[in-house]
């Protein structure tokens, strides 16, 4: 995908659980004719070896992520750096020029933080960027995108039509309190479309087990650092889940197909 950009960076914290982390961001890199950029926050331990070996094994993470990057997409663009601070501080500086920014899910499950203590959370409703949670590879299926009438669901429809058209599939649009689409896009019009009576989150949780992709707002109307809607679904979706700003931006149509995508 290419959301309004040509970078994508990607968050390593440890490669051994990265690695899908990785290949996702290779291939939406790829998507997008851009490069990737591979990002890990060190932050100096209260007690270190004294030789600087915490460091080294900073830089060995990310040099070996960016060397996995290059096989599953020969000939892009990839770079890696390890940037002392905080993570949150880091990956959001990381990301302000970048289309996207990609960390790992794996953790968003067992989660027993307040939203103003996890990083990820912070990352999805601090960070202007879209910003992807990947738990596993790639899987066939459609894109899932749910809409509830606020600004930050429009910006994850129009996402989702991105999405879906780079992923080479369908789109499905789950309608909460009968939220209406905006505009006349051809690709919203062909979408399926379900309305859903029941709580959002559990809908969406159930469809993530058959989609490629999960896009949602991040926090709707609401006033909250991050929508409890959208916590839930990255608590305990199956699938990659994005999470959409107002702010976020989708390409320019690249040709006639595209141009037909958008509407």
């Amino acid at each position: 995908m290419r959301f309004g950009g040509t970078t994508v960076v990607v968050g390593v914290k440890d490669f051994g659980l990265d690695a899908a982390t990785v290949r996702a961001g290779a291939r939406e890199a790829a998507a997008a004719g851009g490069w990737l950029r591979v990002v890990h926050a060190f932050v100096w331990p209260l007690f270190t070896s004294g030789h600087g070996e915490e460091r080294e094994e900073a830089e060995e993470a990310v040099e070996t992520a960016a060397a996995y990057a290059r096989t599953v997409e020969p000939g892009l663009l990839v770079s890696a750096a390890v940037v002392d601070g905080a993570p949150v501080s880091v990956l959001r500086r990381a990301a302000t020029p970048a289309s996207l920014l990609v960390l790992g899910g794996h953790g968003l499950a067992a989660l027993g933080t307040e939203p103003q203590t996890s990083v990820s959370i912070q990352l999805a409703a601090r960070t202007a960027t879209p910003v992807m949670f990947v738990r596993e590879d790639e899987r066939a299926g459609p894109v899932v995108v749910g809409m509830d009438g606020s600004p930050d669901a429009d910006a994850a429809l129009r996402l989702a039509v991105v999405a879906a058209r780079r992923r080479r599939t369908g789109l499905v649009v789950l309608h909460a309190g009968g939220a209406p689409c905006p505009g006349e896009m051809q690709a919203v019009r062909l979408a399926a479309h379900r309305m859903v009576a029941g709580p959002p989150e559990d809908a969406l949780i159930r469809e993530s087990w058959t989609a490629s992709l999960i896009v949602v707002g991040a926090r709707g109307d609401r006033p909250t650092l991050l929508g409890p809607v959208t916590q839930a679904v990255l608590r305990h979706a199956a699938s990659p889940v994005l999470v959409a700003h107002a702010g976020s931006t989708v390409p320019p149509a690249a040709d006639r197909r595209e141009k037909a995508l958008a509407g």
